[in-house]
């Protein structure tokens, strides 16, 4: 048992039970403290983002995954701030946006017109 005196509430303290004994009291209080980001981190990828389930086991499938989450999660937040709309919405015109850009792409390499599909 280790315990960890509050830096900000004169007084109080933290009772940590653990069997890491390679780690000093701090380092284990910081790993609590860290936890909680974590926790913050994976509740914005799994409602914000939409992220339920990882497809890939692997530690290279995972970091793949999260950073092409992370990329688009910063390309919505552009997107909000150029057009000044809110994050939902900015989620939903963005994601339909690329959609239509896509289709106009598999359109063109067809040998297709996107104009026929899409207004311009």
């Amino acid at each position: 048992m280790i315990v960890v005196e509050s830096k900000t509430e004169e007084g109080k303290e933290y009772w940590f039970l653990t069997n890491d004994f390679e780690h000093s009291p701090k380092e284990i209080a910081q790993a609590y403290r860290r936890r909680w980001d974590i926790e913050v981190f994976f509740r914005f990828l799994k409602q914000e983002l939409n992220v339920s389930h990882l497809v890939s086991l692997n530690k290279n499938g995972i970091q793949v995954i999260l950073y092409m989450t992370l990329i688009v999660a910063m390309m919505v937040l552009m997107y909000k701030k150029a057009n000044n709309i809110g994050y939902k919405t900015a989620k939903r015109r963005f994601a339909m946006e690329v959609r239509n850009l896509a289709i106009a792409l598999i359109v063109v390499q067809c040998g297709g017109d996107p104009g026929l599909f899409f207004k311009t």
